[in-house]
């Protein structure tokens, strides 16, 4: 009886440990970094749900790097995409507009999640094959030239843009595709790629939800020649330099970072960390929270990833009504609801897919330029911390916008004083730098506008140079709301690249030097556990 009570156990034992190893064997086997410390990994408890959580399960599958495009192969005009919306639920359709330069040229979609994928970054989803491209128009980003895309709608009096292609192909979500972030990536019969972001929803109870700036996305976007700045057009019509747009349309493809936008710039790092970490996540686009603010309040905290700069009122009315009923608020990012923005239909009624803004200022008295002025003043197209709308960003943040510089990859993080919450268990030292171009290219900083909110910690004071090496200083902070809920901001667009060795961008002040940063990997852990509890 004895020796049968052993074998059973030894049998339980290698059942147990196989379960083990297929549930957690990404995290175990990526091992040390190449700083030669292991980053923190968030236990599973209230802060990371439980290890069956969907992220967890879904990065114990086998990932590829194959999502990346490799060096010279990156697609100017050869092919380019679009898709019909930001996010998609599991069940549900995404259909993509793709124009490739020769009629007729064969190309591929690769559809992959984002996430830690033992290091590897991504999952290939799906692949479809046999597709045959039209051809429906392109953008030359170098020469700034739209050629031959008669469909394209265009509005000399506002800057509007839209590619009204026909549809190509429409991607059917499987019901078991993990909420995340997903590139597809178009190749074609030449290895020329490029990407389509968007967000499959889902686990829309999950402790954290993430939300991605799409807003901000469609507003640098110059696809065609036109965006929310000033820009450079060429086209067989017009030349010469193009006032900044009025409007803005999602009905276009992105022009930047081989179609990917400002997601592999500003955001994956991040991805990268909190889906090591098995943190229970769910992932939403601000189209999103547009449309269903109230969706915040199933969650104990909210994440704002990456260059979260244009918000709508809604949006801003939601994040506020979720910190003051106890939600936790983290900004990963800096320049955070910065101008005030509106969404208008598409030309063919599709809502939400126009972005207004008319940058108006009460100093230059050119409120006028936006309809709404006089209206309704709470929704003019301003800066928010502009009198007209005076609702200053450091008043939900607690932090906001200072300056930039284009000059420097960016300059080390400073510790202030040791905070006996977040600085637990980190190893931070007071006035001691940490990292590498971690503090820039934006950077925010206490405003003494009688916004900041009451007891507000700066845990972070690092000094910085904008490009005319005058001196600032980019602060990273946090405060506890009356509901007891905490906001932390990190003061910093790169700051979130201290949590992963990952970095798109690299030059000279760093080299190939590890980004990555135990101690702020720790501080973002005290973060993540503080965001979901009580400070009452």
């Amino acid at each position: 009886m004895r020796s049968r009570l052993v074998v059973g156990g030894m049998v339980f034992f290698v059942v147990g440990l196989v379960l083990c190893l297929f549930l957690f064997g990404p995290s175990l086997a990526a091992g040390l970094n190449s700083a030669g410390e292991v980053p923190a990994i968030a236990p599973p408890t209230a802060t990371s749900g439980p290890a069956t959580n969907p992220i967890v399960l879904e990065n114990a599958r086998p990932g590829t790097d194959s999502w990346q495009i490799p060096a010279g192969r990156e697609a100017t005009t050869q092919i380019q995409a679009y898709a019909d919306a930001t996010s998609v639920s599991p069940g549900k359709k995404l259909t993509f507009y793709v124009s490739t330069q020769q009629a007729a040229t064969p190309y591929t979609i690769d559809i992959y999640r984002l996430g830690w994928y033992a290091g590897t970054g991504a999952r290939l989803m799906t692949q479809v094959q046999g597709q045959v491209g039209q051809a429906q128009g392109y953008y030359n980003a170098i020469t700034r030239g739209l050629v031959a895309c008669s469909s394209c709608l265009s509005d000399p009096l506002t800057g509007l843009l839209e590619a009204r292609w026909q549809p190509s192909y429409a991607l059917a979500i499987p019901s078991d595709w993990t909420t995340g972030i997903y590139l597809a990536k178009f190749s074609d019969s030449r290895g020329w790629q490029t990407y389509v972001p968007f967000n499959v929803l889902g686990n829309f109870n999950s402790l954290y939800v993430a939300v991605t700036p799409d807003t901000t996305y469609a507003a640098y976007n110059d696809w065609g020649g036109t965006s929310l700045y000033v820009s450079n057009i060429t086209t067989l019509s017009q030349a010469g330099e193009k006032p900044k747009g009025t409007k803005v349309s999602f009905d276009r493809p992105y022009a930047d970072e081989a179609g990917s936008s400002q997601v592999l710039v500003f955001e994956l790092p991040v991805i990268r960390w909190i889906e090591r970490q098995g943190y229970d996540l769910s992932y939403v686009s601000d189209l999103d929270l547009q449309q269903d603010t109230e969706q915040l309040l199933r969650h104990k905290a909210y994440l704002s990833l990456g260059h979260d700069e244009y918000w709508t009122k809604e949006m801003r009315d939601g994040v506020e009504k979720a910190r003051d009923r106890g939600v936790g608020l983290a900004f990963l990012g800096a320049n955070t609801a910065y101008w005030q923005i509106r969404f208008e239909p598409s030309s063919k009624g599709v809502a939400n897919r126009t972005v207004v803004c008319y940058k108006v200022e009460s100093d230059k008295k050119d409120l006028q330029r936006d309809p709404f002025f006089g209206v309704d003043n709470t929704r003019v197209t301003s800066q928010w911390r502009d009198p007209v709308v005076n609702r200053p960003e450091n008043a939900l943040a607690g932090i906001m916008y200072s300056d930039l510089t284009h000059k420097r990859l960016g300059f080390p993080w400073k510790a202030a004083q040791p905070d006996p919450m977040l600085f637990k268990d980190t190893g931070l030292v007071a006035n001691q730098e940490y990292g590498c171009g971690l503090v820039g290219y934006e950077w925010d900083r206490v405003f003494d506008n009688g916004a900041t909110p009451k007891g507000l910690r700066i845990i972070g004071t690092s000094p910085i140079k904008n490009d005319t090496d005058v001196n600032d200083v980019s602060h990273t902070s946090y405060y506890i709301a009356s509901s007891g809920a905490m906001v932390f901001a990190t003061g910093s667009i790169y700051w979130t690249t201290a949590l992963d060795t990952y970095r798109l961008h690299e030059d000279k002040t760093c080299g190939s030097k590890n980004t990555a940063v135990p101690a702020l990997q720790a501080l973002m852990t005290n973060v993540m556990a503080s965001l979901v509890v009580s400070h009452h």
